[in-house]
């Protein structure tokens, strides 16, 4: 965007920002804030503080300690920020996800080396993050820092990186469902939660979500086992019917495939395209005894596996996802919300490449928070103006 658009929206950013740091006790920080967005927002290569105070003509120094060091609450604006967010799309499921963040500092708060999306291993933080997503678009609704084990047993260094005293390491399962128990204190609740199969492979993460009373759809790996679903009931001890992997069963149904085709014109429309298989199954483990509304607390409840193939002939499986939507769901509901994940890596690229989610160069845990808060605040409002766009001609 460039610096003379901004003042068009003007009204719009200060209706925006009064609502967001409303609770903020000083005039300045509620200043600064709504000028990050505006740097955030406004045409550059970098939105790192300096060439954002550069732009917007403000000192650097004060818009640095703004998001690297002042004591606000990025809780209470991501809070407010998720309910605009929820307001405006409307969602019909959650995203998890996590998502790396390249560093060249070892001192940046919970940075180690790691695996880095397509950089591989290389030194990165990962941040948790929390998508709503509905056919209307979809933007983060929270987010959380994860401490590599290595920090969370160096309280020195952690001191350095202003990461809170005491802070144990969780892993991104267990943060994720930290987030979706926060969102729960702040009112919101979760239609469905979709998520890859780092977590939908955890088995805590599924019961967690289950006592939760969350419906899911999880990509699972191929080699998880199940149980072909019969009708008869199935307890979790049961030996009459053996295990089968997903691979395995995926290709035993491959003739009930039904084709779907996505003609959208994205880099992701393979994905969201090809044959897909709705099989019902048990997942098989002892683990799943006892989340079930059955009076029989011993029986295995019944799963969907949906399955997808890029092509019905040759080649094995693409995909694969379990979910514990309810067996009459329309195969299209599920295809549509096991696909929808390519909404979030919209939702990257544009805060990566037109927000500066990634350009942040500080190096405490409060700063990130504070950043990715803010990129989150500024996607909201683009997600805004595009949906509901003024009319110029109403008087």
């Amino acid at each position: 965007m460039e610096l003379q658009a901004m003042p068009a929206l003007d009204a719009d950013l200060a209706e925006f920002t009064g609502d967001i740091f409303k609770y903020l006790a000083y005039e300045g920080q509620r200043r600064y804030g709504q000028q990050y967005l505006r740097g955030l927002m406004l045409d550059g290569k970098r939105k790192s503080v300096e060439p954002m105070a550069e732009r917007l003509g403000i000192p650097r120094q004060n818009l640095g300690h703004f998001v690297a060091q002042s004591t606000w609450d990025y809780s209470e604006v991501m809070r407010r920020v998720a309910a605009r967010a929820v307001n405006v799309i409307s969602p019909s499921a959650w995203l998890i996800d996590d998502h790396p963040f390249v560093r060249y500092g070892h001192g940046t708060a919970g940075a180690i080396v790691q695996h880095c999306g397509e950089r591989n291993q290389h030194l990165c933080q990962v941040g948790v993050s929390v998508h709503a997503v509905s056919g209307r678009g979809s933007t983060p609704l929270h987010w959380r820092l994860f401490l590599p084990q290595k920090w969370a047993e160096d309280p020195v260094q952690c001191a350095k990186a202003g990461v809170p005293p005491g802070l144990a390491h969780r892993t991104k399962q267990q943060i994720a469902l930290d987030l979706l128990d926060e969102l729960a204190e702040w009112g919101n609740a979760p239609p469905l939660v979709i998520a890859d199969s780092d977590y939908g492979t955890n088995v805590a993460f599924r019961t967690g979500l289950t006592a939760r009373d969350i419906r899911w759809l999880l990509a699972v790996q191929g080699d998880t086992v199940v149980l072909p679903a019969t009708g008869t009931p199935v307890t979790a001890w049961a030996k009459r019917r053996p295990t089968v992997s997903v691979d395995t069963l995926a290709g035993a149904n491959r003739h009930r495939a039904t084709r779907f085709i996505d003609r959208a014109k994205t880099a992701s429309h393979r994905a969201r395209s090809g044959w897909f298989a709705a099989i019902p199954v048990h997942i098989a483990g002892i683990i799943e005894r006892g989340h079930v509304a059955e009076t029989d607390s011993r029986l295995l409840p019944q799963r969907t596996l949906l399955v997808q193939w890029r092509r019905k002939n040759g080649g094995g499986v693409f995909r694969s996802w379990i979910t514990d939507l309810p067996p009459d769901t329309p195969l299209s509901a599920l295809v549509r919300h096991a696909t929808s994940r390519w909404r979030i890596e919209t939702d990257y690229r544009e805060m990566e490449q037109a927000l500066g989610l990634g350009d942040y160069e500080g190096r405490t845990y409060r700063g990130f928070h504070h950043h990715v808060t803010l990129v989150s605040a500024a996607h909201v409002f683009c997600l805004e103006q595009r949906l509901n766009p003024k009319d110029q001609d109403t008087p």
